[in-house]
């Protein structure tokens, strides 16, 4: 159990208090989770099992209350087994993936021109079955349509990029989910997509290269 103390009140940002995004060092591990606020001085906690020894970079995500949103960053060295061989990202051009459970079939499309740093790019994702029929009861999550993060090959960049439309609570949609980023710099960049369908969240994640 970790313990993360916050001097001053937060507000909501994507329907939550918190967000902390774990990579690690080589991106081929992502989890996204919620620190708990305690409710006494000012205190977030959480669990979680590291799946094996390494480096991981965890970036914390909040809004204190009257401010601007806030990055906070740690790296954190996790010893004892197993112990991974590097699995360096690569590009490959596949833009269709299954989702874990492979029930969902998540694809990617991006412009066709070449995707060009410091210039606003629209991403978008598409959700459907095994099968291939489009999803369009989607719901929300975090407050939105889905949820995104995008991180650099080097894990120096972070973009928590946003959806293009807003959804109300009771929303339903889909197949397609909109993003906008711009990416700060040219390179390799690893970009997860989460969704939720029947209660359900999904994920996948693709690798961008940007010049």
């Amino acid at each position: 159990m970790a313990s993360f103390f916050i001097e001053r009140s937060v507000e909501l940002v994507h329907d939550k208090l918190m967000h902390l995004i774990i990579v690690g060092q080589d991106l081929s591990y992502f989890a996204h989770i919620h620190p708990v606020f305690t409710g006494t001085n000012g205190n977030f906690t959480i669990n979680h099992i590291f799946p094996e020894s390494g480096i991981y970079k965890l970036w914390f995500d909040f809004k204190p209350r009257g401010g601007t949103q806030t990055l906070i960053i740690f790296m954190t060295d996790v010893r004892g087994l197993p112990t991974p061989s590097p699995r360096i990202p690569v590009y490959d051009g596949v833009y269709v993936k299954e989702s874990s459970d492979k029930i969902y079939q998540i694809s990617l499309k991006l412009p066709e021109e070449k995707i060009i740093a410091k210039m606003d790019t629209d991403i978008v994702f598409s959700i459907s079955d095994a099968s291939g029929n489009p999803i369009i009861d989607l719901e929300p999550l975090m407050g939105a349509g889905g949820h995104s993060v995008i991180i650099s090959s080097d894990i120096q960049e972070f973009l928590h990029v946003h959806p293009t439309d807003e959804v109300e609570p009771n929303w339903k949609g889909g197949p397609n989910v909109s993003f906008r980023a711009s990416f700060p710099k040219p390179g390799l960049y690893k970009a997860w997509g989460q969704f939720q369908h029947k209660g359900k969240i999904m994920m996948a994640d693709f690798v961008l290269k940007v010049t």
